[in-house]
């Protein structure tokens, strides 16, 4: 599936909730919300650069913590959201409580700590936005298949609560059921890829009452976000003692175009693809084609720096020489 693809994944109605200039809007969770502001490509990130686009240039609190239950956001929200007084806020949590297991949170605490929290959030005078879950894993894994019950205690939740909801899992599900490895939601089975995080920001956008035209535009603003599609390569000799680490700073657009270049060598991910291009800049320092005589000895005192920094000036060549078409 293709980015353009995803972003025409189904997505819930729309809601006329359009937040408006000056609001400040806190997004509580776990690392999934953390990494939504750290990363470049986050959801968070993207939300706000979507709205922008729109016109609308919000205040964002973010208040993702890793590692977090629904205990654990209970217990910081004073410090992290009330005491910081936004107008509203987008609760996602559900993921730790499920997949850390006797660490985590069954399903019945789960909703009494998710009650209390939209609760103290509206006395606070907040508007309150609950995102059902992401998935762990295959969209079919017993995780997820859990996750989907979380999910559907949030919507209980929601209703009862008179708040707004944010129906991710749904839409998660519908993508994850045809997208292939290239094209994946999550990196390591639970935290977001650029994919994933696009189809998390267009939703809630989706959600606030943006039209298909507003989203294009956010859309557009997001291809371009300096950063966004960054792409690293690390190749161990010996493990995590020997070893080239290689980056290159790319927008989402110019990403697009190493995802078909991975595509069409029948890469399953980017990953694989970066790792097997900086393999290869290696193999050619190497006799007869280089001046070393092993790989081992591109680690030698006073040639690993000379040899890390031609290893990613060649990285950074090969990798416009895509992006650019030469």
């Amino acid at each position: 599936m293709t980015l353009a693809a995803l972003l025409l994944a189904v997505l819930p109605a729309r809601a006329e909730i359009m937040p408006r200039s000056g609001e400040k809007v806190a997004f509580l969770g776990d690392s999934i919300t953390a990494q939504g502001w750290t990363n470049p490509h986050g959801y968070v990130r993207l939300v706000v650069a979507g709205l922008q686009a729109n016109g609308v240039q919000i205040e964002p609190i973010p208040a993702g913590v890793g590692g977090n239950t629904s205990a654990d956001l209970l217990a910081r929200l004073k410090r992290d959201v009330l005491d910081k007084k936004p107008d509203r806020m987008l609760v996602s949590c559900g993921m730790n409580d499920v997949i850390h297991g006797a660490k985590g949170v069954p399903l019945d605490p789960f909703k009494s700590n998710m009650a209390a929290l939209v609760e103290q959030g509206q006395q606070g005078g907040i508007q309150v936005l609950l995102l059902t879950t992401t998935l762990a894993g295959k969209w079919d894994s017993d995780a997820s298949k859990k996750l989907g019950d979380y999910s559907a205690a949030l919507r209980e939740l929601a209703q009862a609560k008179r708040c707004q909801l944010v129906d991710v899992y749904p839409v998660f599900v519908e993508v994850a059921k045809t997208a292939d490895t290239l094209h994946g939601l999550t990196g390591d089975g639970v935290h977001l890829t650029p994919e994933g995080n696009i189809l998390m920001a267009r939703t809630v956008l989706k959600t606030f009452g943006c039209s298909e035209a507003q989203v294009e535009k956010a859309r557009q603003a997001w291809l371009d976000m300096p950063r966004a599609g960054d792409i690293s390569a690390r190749v161990d000799v010996v493990l995590n003692k020997q070893f080239f680490r290689t980056t290159c700073s790319l927008t989402l657009r110019e990403r697009e175009k190493l995802l078909a270049a991975a595509q069409a060598a029948q890469k399953p991910t980017l990953m694989h693809w970066s790792k097997d291009l900086l393999a290869s800049l290696m193999k050619k320092k190497v006799q007869p084609a280089g001046a070393y005589d092993a790989l081992d000895a591109l680690f030698a005192p006073g040639v690993k720096e000379k040899v890390q920094a031609e290893l990613q000036s060649e990285f950074d060549q090969s990798i416009r020489s895509i992006v650019d078409g030469r």
